[in-house]
């Protein structure tokens, strides 16, 4: 009797063998007395391309379209190629299999796929781990489920994977032969998360250019109460309010002050509250993301990328791609050695841990918020080097350990207090905190100013908004006080228009995306999801990361600007078929998908009814072939879009020898046809790498430089 345990990567099978009597670690296992403990390397398969299907699709011919498997193939990755036939033998002698990645749909997904394709029709049981440490290993390997119990997660999660090869794969080929020019820029990528993301952008930049700012009229008031200047804030009446809150009635500003200017006022109502703060939660992937693009203007992948370096190389930090923002209870009792070692890292630390609290667990140790992974923490790694770090994995890392600290050092309590003051028949209010104790904020002393200079060394001005309400100190006051009006004038506003994505903020739309969808039951859907967003934790950097070097976006500094080629497909889509932009069609999606995993929905059903949808939609695209065209250029200046009601913006500070090639869409009569003279690189539809001028037995073809892991292929 041989019990195999599948896990999703190395370091997981690490984590478990000890507890199984794996003891023995070998190149691709860990055994014991009737144990093995094996791994996948995340996924060690992968889709066929459309041409194992269909061979004359190695030339792209729409008359070929939708190509719909009928039996899916499945191959081995050629960079994992020895860990699979390293399971395929494990799997032959295994009596029972335990499966062990991660607890979630792709996690199911990863070794099921490898059982299915080696034959495996033993019992199989499942390991459902929401963390790695060793009382959360223990107690899951004492209730294993029954693998039936997580099969649908299997189904729901090859429905995903299938779905997106089934729209990917043929409308990416039907857009590219019938409106792209061929050159760099010529393929014209659809993606069930990159599309509604670039959508995103596109029309955040539509709404800014098209935005017509509001003139609006404000009174700017400061009264002197006790000897201090207090910034007050006029009550208006909701008479003067407009639709969005605005007064628009200038006189009426310009009568209340002169009859406030300079009067003498009391102090009608003062309201004090004792006020607390909770720590914030730990970091998820997407969250240290989001504070790092906000505090330093780091890129999403860059973040990533230092969080994997802290993690494989540092031995610093925690497993970096999860979702979650909790720990298991049971990690509360790591606590003392994570600080201890924080302190022999970094002796700075000592004054805020020794302050720590360690008699009760705070918030973030909660068993029932765990999902496939606990939050990134430091570890308990005394010989970390902070000296070894970049930069980059420096910030992070400080980032990382601060957070994990302000857990244990108490909440942010605080008088809140506000103040009405009556002048001459008008109100005023202001609002103010006076600090009785900063709990979790010590942990952050001394680096606000760092990071504050660092936020705004990269910042566009307008552009974004990272920007922090003021506090306001209240001096002492009490009902019946004398207040004079030491300043009553007019100030002039305009509404602003949306602030440009930043690669935090985009990550924020991402995962929140049933904000950005309107219809009632698609949002419902969304938020239904234990996350209501697009992409995973892991995947969404890439997906942006994909959009840059596809060249469909920019940034400068902090804020993302599309460029003509990526404004110029998103308006074809809406030309076309407009769902193929919007959030609503994952949205579609995610609701089978979760049908799947619920047994109200086959696998069968899900892929019939993508069938049906797909070949409408690739006849329309065939129907209007040719009638318009995204024309790639060499020139440095971005081409117009013929098409646009708004001109397709690229920053300033751009200049014109650093632009990329850029695209525009033309109907196909203003140049004749398609472009023989359009020059540069050719990318690949399916991984973005170069395209490289082959010969094989039926002529010339362009193949995929990536090859043999891709291998895609486009007509010479």
């Amino acid at each position: 009797m041989t019990t195999l345990f599948i896990c999703e990567k190395p370091s997981q099978a690490g984590d478990i063998a000890v507890h199984v009597g794996a003891r023995n670690r070998g190149r691709t296992a860990h055994t014991g007395d009737g144990v093995i403990v094996t791994w996948c390397i995340g996924h060690l398969l992968e889709q066929s391309p459309p041409e194992f299907y269909v061979p004359e699709l190695r030339n792209w011919d729409m008359n070929y379209l939708p190509v719909v498997p009928n039996d899916w193939n499945m191959q081995v990755k050629e960079s994992t190629k020895s860990q699979f036939f390293a399971v395929k033998d494990f799997l032959r002698q295994a009596s029972n299999v335990v499966i062990a990645t991660d607890a979630d749909r792709e996690g199911e997904v990863i070794a099921r796929e490898v059982m299915h394709l080696c034959g495996y029709r033993g019992p199989a049981q499942r390991l459902w781990l929401g963390a790695l440490d060793a009382a959360s290993v223990k107690k899951a390997l004492s209730k294993l489920k029954a693998g039936s119990e997580t099969l649908p997660l299997y189904k729901s999660g090859m429905g995903r994977a299938r779905a997106d090869w089934l729209a990917g794969m043929n409308i990416t080929m039907a857009l590219t032969k019938a409106f792209g020019s061929g050159g760099r820029g010529g393929v014209l990528h659809f993606g069930r998360v990159q599309t509604p993301v670039l959508s995103l952008i596109v029309r955040r930049e539509r709404a800014i250019l098209n935005f017509k700012p509001k003139a609006h009229f404000l009174l700017e008031a400061t009264f002197e109460i006790n000897g201090s200047i207090v910034p007050m804030s006029w009550v208006m009446t909701p008479a003067l309010r407009d639709a969005d809150g605005h007064c628009v009635n200038r006189a009426a500003i310009e009568a209340v002050a002169l009859r406030v200017r300079n009067q003498a006022g009391r102090v009608t109502d003062v309201k004090t509250t004792p006020e607390r703060e909770l720590a914030p939660l730990l970091y998820s992937l997407g969250a240290i993301q989001k504070e790092a693009s906000s505090k330093f203007g780091y890129k999403a992948k860059q973040v990533l990328d230092a969080c994997q370096k802290l993690y494989e190389t540092h031995k610093a930090t925690t497993y970096p791609r999860t979702d979650c923002e909790y720990l298991p209870e049971s990690m509360f009792a790591d606590a003392t050695a994570v600080l201890q070692a924080l302190t022999q890292v970094d002796a700075s630390l000592n004054k805020q841990v020794a302050m720590a609290k360690l008699d009760k667990a705070g918030r973030a140790f909660n068993d029932k918020k765990i999902t496939a992974h606990h939050a990134i923490i430091p570890t308990s790694n005394a010989g970390v080097s902070m000296r070894d770090m970049s930069p980059v994995e420096r910030n992070v890392y400080d980032l990382i350990r601060r957070r994990y600290l302000a857990q244990f050092l108490g909440d942010f309590e605080y008088l809140k207090t506000v103040v009405q003051v009556t002048c001459v028949g008008e109100l005023f209010n202001q609002t103010g905190k006076l600090p009785l104790k900063q709990g979790w904020r010590q942990a952050y002393a001394g680096m606000e100013a760092a990071t504050s200079a660092a936020s705004a060394a990269g910042n566009t001005k307008g552009a974004v908004a990272d920007e922090k309400p003021v506090e306001v100190v209240l001096p002492s006051v009490a009902t019946g006080d004398q207040a004079i009006n030491r300043k009553a004038e007019l100030k002039i506003a305009k509404t602003e228009p949306p602030k440009r994505y930043t690669e935090g903020t985009l990550l924020g739309a991402m995962e929140s995306i049933d904000k950005e969808i309107d219809d009632p039951r698609m949002k419902k859907i969304m938020q239904a999801k234990e996350k209501a967003g697009i992409g995973t934790e892991a995947t969404r950097a890439s997906i942006i990361e994909g959009l840059f070097k596809r060249e469909y976006i920019v940034n400068d500094k902090k804020a993302i600007y599309p460029l003509p080629r990526g404004v110029s497909l998103i308006e074809l889509l809406e030309r076309i078929s407009p769902e193929l932009a919007d959030p609503v069609l994952t949205a579609l999606w995610e609701e089978q998908l979760m049908q799947i995993e619920a047994g109200t929905n086959t696998l069968e059903q899900f892929e019939s009814g993508m069938a049906s949808w797909l070949k409408p939609l690739i006849d329309k695209i065939k129907s209007q072939a040719g009638q318009f065209r995204i024309e790639a250029t060499t020139h440095g200046v971005p081409a117009q879009v013929k098409t646009s009601q708004a001109k397709p913006s690229v920053p300033r500070s751009f200049k014109e020898a650093q632009r990329p090639a850029l695209t525009s869409i033309l109907p196909a009569s203003a140049t004749g046809g398609a472009s023989g003279q359009v020059t540069g690189i050719m990318v690949c539809a399916a991984c973005g790498k170069p395209m490289k001028l082959r010969t094989g037995p039926r002529g010339q073809f362009h193949g995929c430089t990536g090859f043999p892991n891709c291998r895609s292929t486009q007509p010479a």
